[in-house]
């Protein structure tokens, strides 16, 4: 049901709906009309969220999903921001991870700070 994936995807109702009218993400139907979702739905739409959040618009999210599932390769024109924002990630996993680490030494500051 819509209810369990906002839920679970932590996305609202109705930008599941909005999601299934531009045709990147789908349900069946049950019985009652419910909207029925797979397990792998929650992935579905977290991986639209993040393509939603490097500024892709849901046009080309329809156009790309097909790729991310071993078809040819994507269009790379959102590449480069996906790329960038996968260097800062790491950056910012490793400042905290050596932040933790000098947190748990018990000193205040790491050296060269």
């Amino acid at each position: 049901m819509i209810g369990e994936l906002a839920r679970r995807s932590g996305v609202p109702t109705r930008l599941l709906r909005y999601y299934e009218e531009q045709g990147i993400l789908s349900s069946s139907r049950d019985a009652n009309g419910y909207r029925a979702y797979g397990e792998s739905s929650v992935d579905r739409v977290l991986q639209i969220r993040e393509f939603l959040e490097t500024g892709m618009t849901t046009q080309i999210i329809r156009d790309m999903l097909p790729c991310s599932e071993g078809w040819p390769e994507p269009a790379t024109q959102n590449l480069t921001t996906v790329e960038r924002r996968t260097e800062t990630l790491a950056r910012n996993r490793d400042a905290i991870s050596s932040y933790l680490t000098t947190v748990e030494t018990g000193r205040t500051r790491p050296s060269g700070w």
